[in-house]
């Protein structure tokens, strides 16, 4: 709060009223006023437009100039490049180059361009009586110039003017705009050491652009290139490379295209003589031999396509960003060029959100650290000592790839899949100002085996967390086996089931509410686009079969799985179910099968401070779980198992914050007197199940429900078994004795009672 002797700091829209109304009473300002009147007085009645200001911008319809506030045009900045040696033309909707920019900074007859502007029309080729025709008598209020400005956007004809030797360009940048292709002029501009085409259209560079030997700073992020361009791969000085979110699949260094004979001229001395040395050598050219940054995040690389990251050796870097690729299974740093030999001076390796990432292997540089944030290693992966990720005793977010460990170890031989591919299914608004778009996704897990005329049925499986952290990479083992498990049909034929794993929003930056929407939207994607889509990727027609749908899930999922797939009476008030009535179309929806669910959200259990809590031995600082509880923090749809919001669920047990949390940003339902608040009662499965006793609907699809006698990680289960008592409608119960919260993520379960129960219920 401000003191008496410190008065606010005035807005933006206040500095610029003072900036203007300071320049209107400047002596230039008022010359410019006087000049406008004795215009408009010599006119004799004649009214003529108020001359725009320099951007092009009449301030208040005064016609002044506004001097300074101009709007940003073309023209203007060349003019200041002249001086100062730098170019900005960013955010102005170009499509190419502005041919100004080489007749002006380079002095290059406009007609000896690669892409000449075009041309004025020749005066013998302009029909009498038009408005270009000279010598035609002009429309009553318009002068012969102010008609060529409407047409030609400024004033006819203007005096040629003498070319100026400008500023060598040092910067140049001309991002945001709509760029397909760049000139080769532009390898030109020889003393360029920054260049900023990012967030363009482009798909590759001209040959000259390795003519800029001088160039340290390249950003080509933001546009379509399937590949490095081979003009930058030999550029002597290049220090920083940002080609990030773009669509690269493989990194090739074959080919590069070295400096002409004009460009080694350009850079005579160090650079000419260390070319011509090489050639004298004959020695191959470095590949980026100075490069500190390399950012190549948000592109489509997989391990394999680095492979070629490991011939080159870039010795001198720093800083790799290999952020949100399509990187599967282990990462060999070695076989990736990543390694303390090839990167001896590594400080920084960012492989975060590459969430299929299994597991890290080989030696870095020793000062090299690694954001692994966001990737799902498995706890026991071959990786660095110094690098290894943070393991979590944490059952509530398990590590179902745990599984992988034993693999490696050579203690279980059982295949354990990784999806067949990764789709999003719905994309939500940011949420605020310097956030970004959130894509919600699923894996898919499909058969080898072609489908029937009706496709597969699907299982659907939501991960647990208690709807705090969790991914859907902690889809356990048996369930990455089904899709290739044989399942007998009623005609004697073996078929195979689909299994999706989605991810969903959390809490408590999402209320309760909005996750569940992410489920109901998540059905109509899986109805009406999914089969749609796998065509486009080449996986076969009518693959799944939305008719045969078992939603299941542990923990956290199975409690979802149930809300959705339950109805509620029809006669119940919304307040009564929280506003929640379950999947909005429920056809197809033939059996649940929860594992180890969260039940009842009234139970004692959750009210219980327990510090610590027992299964994880030591206190949660608050300091750690402050950053995750903020509710106005952008939403987010995954959270790194054994991450740092891992310690989200027991940090809430050990102060009994749930299903607080849950309902912490929950908006009232309905208006006036109508509107109310669902609560945790109204939105648990025990209350649900007597609410249909007690209203007439007895009936449920089939359920099969899985619990463990030591799991001491939800409420017990009891409660919620009595309530489906006197319901009516197939419900199985599997009793794991000595089993615990999460025992399915043995890679050596095959939970054979389930299979042979969805066999017979799903297929």
């Amino acid at each position: 709060m401000f003191g008496r002797d410190s008065p606010a700091r005035p807005s933006m829209r206040d500095q610029i009223a003072a900036k203007r109304a300071e320049y209107q009473q400047s002596p230039a300002a008022r010359r410019i006023a006087a000049s406008n009147a004795s215009a408009s007085a010599a006119s004799a009645g004649y009214e003529s437009p108020a001359p725009a200001s320099r951007g092009g911008r009449n301030i208040g319809g005064t016609g002044q100039d506004d001097g300074a506030l101009a709007d940003k045009t073309v023209e203007g900045q060349i003019k200041k490049s002249i001086r100062s040696g730098k170019l900005d033309l960013c955010s102005l909707s170009l499509g190419a180059i502005p041919p100004e920019v080489y007749t002006t900074l380079l002095g290059i007859p406009s007609e000896d361009l690669s892409s000449p502007p075009p041309k004025e029309i020749p005066s013998s080729d302009i029909p009498k009586g038009s408005v270009l025709d000279p010598n035609s008598t002009p429309p009553k209020g318009l002068s012969r110039d102010e008609e060529r400005s409407l047409v030609f956007g400024s004033k006819a004809a203007p005096k040629a003017k003498e070319w100026v030797e400008p500023e060598e360009l040092t910067s140049f940048r001309i991002s945001e705009n709509r760029l397909q292709r760049i000139e080769r002029e532009i390898g030109m501009f020889g003393a360029l050491e920054r260049l900023d085409l990012s967030r363009n259209q482009l798909k590759e560079l001209p040959d000259s652009i390795a003519d800029l030997l001088r160039l340290t700073s390249l950003d080509l992020s933001g546009n379509s290139f399937t590949q490095l361009p081979p003009a930058i791969l030999v550029l002597p000085a290049l220090q920083v490379l940002d080609i990030s979110h773009n669509a690269i699949h493989t990194l090739s260094f074959t080919n590069p295209v070295g400096p002409s004979e004009d460009g080694l001229a350009y850079g005579a001395g160090f650079f000419t003589t260390s070319f011509e040395r090489q050639a004298q050598l004959k020695m191959k050219r470095p590949i980026l031999p100075v490069l500190r940054s390399f950012n190549l995040g948000f592109n489509k690389l997989t391990v394999a396509g680095l492979a070629e990251l490991a011939k080159i050796k870039l010795q001198a870097m720093r800083v790799m960003n290999l952020e949100n690729n399509l990187f599967q299974g282990v990462l060999d740093y070695e076989q990736s060029g990543l390694d303390d030999k090839s990167m001896p001076i590594l400080a920084s390796l960012v492989l975060c959100r590459n969430t299929n990432l299994r597991g890290v292997a080989g030696n870095l540089a020793e000062s090299a650290k690694v954001d692994l944030s966001g990737c799902n290693i498995r706890e026991g992966t071959p990786q660095p000592q110094s690098q290894a990720s943070s393991s979590s005793n944490d059952p509530i977010a398990p590590n179902p790839q745990a599984a992988l460990d034993a693999g490696i170890k050579g203690k279980s031989e059982k295949p354990i899949p990784n999806p067949d591919m990764t789709l999003v299914y719905r994309t939500l608004p940011a949420a605020t100002f310097d956030s970004e778009p959130l894509p919600v996704d699923f894996d898919i897990y499909l058969p080898s085996k072609p489908s029937s005329k009706k496709g597969h049925a699907l299982v659907i499986w939501f991960h647990g967390g208690g709807l705090l952290q969790g991914n859907k990479e902690n889809l356990p083992p048996h369930f990455r086996r089904l899709p290739n498990y044989p399942f007998p049909s009623q005609r004697g034929e073996e078929e195979n089931v689909v299994v999706i794993s989605p991810n969903y929003r959390l809490s408590p930056q999402t209320p309760i509410l909005d996750i569940l929407d992410d489920i109901n939207q998540l059905l109509v994607y899986v109805r009406t686009k999914l089969n749609d889509r796998l065509v486009k990727e080449g996986k076969g027609e009518n693959l799944i079969d939305s008719t045969r749908i078992c939603l299941s899930g542990g923990s956290a999922g199975g409690y979802l799985a149930l809300i959705a797939g339950l109805d509620v009476p029809k006669n119940c008030t919304d307040e009564e179910v929280g506003g929640y009535r379950g999947l909005q179309d429920k056809n197809g929806i033939k059996c649940l099968a929860p594992f180890y669910p969260i039940t009842d959200l009234t139970d004692g259990f959750w009210s219980t401070e327990t510090d610590p809590v027992p299964w994880k031995g030591t206190s949660v600082p608050h300091s750690d779980a402050k950053p995750h509880l903020n509710p106005k923090s952008p939403p987010i749809c995954t959270a790194l198992s054994g991450g740092p919001r891992s310690i989200l669920y027991p940090y809430m047990l050990q102060h009994g914050l749930f299903p607080g949390l849950l309902f912490q940003t929950q908006k009232s339902i309905g208006y006036g007197l109508d509107a109310f608040r669902p609560t945790p009662l109204s939105l648990s499965i025990p209350h649900r199940n007597d609410l249909s006793k007690s209203k007439g609907l007895l009936e449920h699809v089939p359920i099969y429900f899985v619990y463990g006698t030591i799991d001491d990680k939800v409420q017990p289960m009891p409660i919620t078994l009595k309530s489906f008592e006197g319901l009516t409608g197939e419900f199985t119960v599997e009793k794991v004795e000595r089993g615990d919260h999460a025992f399915d993520e043995d890679p050596e379960i095959e939970c054979k009672d389930f299979r042979e129960w969805l066999g017979k219920t799903l297929i």
